[in-house]
This record gives structure tokens, sequence and C-alpha cells, in this order.
């Protein structure tokens, strides 16, 4: 019984977006929004806040890659910076990537009103429904 709820605990969550596919769909966000886009730039993946159970499902497939049970893949870090053409607002979208697929995301934001963050918010958390996006004020 356990192993199926380990098993569970592992897989449930496979409906990944694909890594080269996530910088379209925030030009596609940012069609509601007035930023300008700058290109991904790589990061390590150690500045990026994770989900504690995501967290822990990576700690477990490493150590489950290393005894030769699980492939891991190559883990890196990106981030688009959006800035705003007005009021020096900014939104800076963090993505953890392990191989071919996003698998978390932080946002941070600078300078937005309460409506407007609530708006980036509804527009990121539709957009992504899969994930759960960690935000944090800059």
């Amino acid at each position: 019984m356990g192993i199926i709820f380990f098993y569970k605990f592992m897989t449930y969550d496979r409906n990944y977006t694909l890594s080269k596919e996530y910088y379209f769909e925030i030009q596609n966000i940012n069609g509601g929004l007035n930023f300008e886009i700058q290109e991904p730039v790589k990061i390590d993946p150690k500045k990026i806040k994770l989900s504690k159970e995501k967290s822990i499902k990576l700690k477990i497939q490493k150590l489950l890659s290393k005894v030769g049970l699980m492939n891991y893949g190559s883990e890196y870090g990106e981030k688009i910076i959006l800035n705003s053409t007005d009021r020096n607002r900014k939104i800076i979208f963090k993505s953890w990537c392990l191989s071919d697929h996003l698998i978390g995301i932080e946002i941070e934001h600078n300078n937005l009103d309460p409506s407007s963050l609530e708006k980036v918010k509804n527009l990121f958390e539709v957009q992504f429904s899969n994930y759960e996006i960690i935000w944090n004020k800059i």
C-alpha cells in the first residue's frame, strides 16, 4: 500500500509545459498588459523558490536517479524580465526547468498597485493553472 501512495505522490502532476513553449505563453499573457518582454536569461536553479512539495519530490527523484531507479535529466533556471512602459513597474518570471519541462515558477514583482497585481496574478494563474506559482515582492 505504501508503494502505491509513494508512486501517486511522485507521478500525479505530469501536466508540465514544455520549456520551449512557456515564453510564448508569457507573450500571450502580455497582450493584456503593457510590458516589454526581454529574452530569457539562464540563471542558477537554486535561486528559484519552489513549493515544499515540489522540492521534496525533486530531492527524491535525484536520490532515485543516483541509485539507478529513475532518470533525472538536467536542471536549469531561466528568468524573463517584463518591464512596464510606465511607472517603473516590473515583473520577473523565473522558471525552474528539468530537461524539456517547466517544473516550477516563481514570479517577483515591483511597483504594482493592488488592482494591477490582482490582474497580473489572474492572468498568470490561468495560463499556468497546473503550477503552484510562488509570488514575491522585490
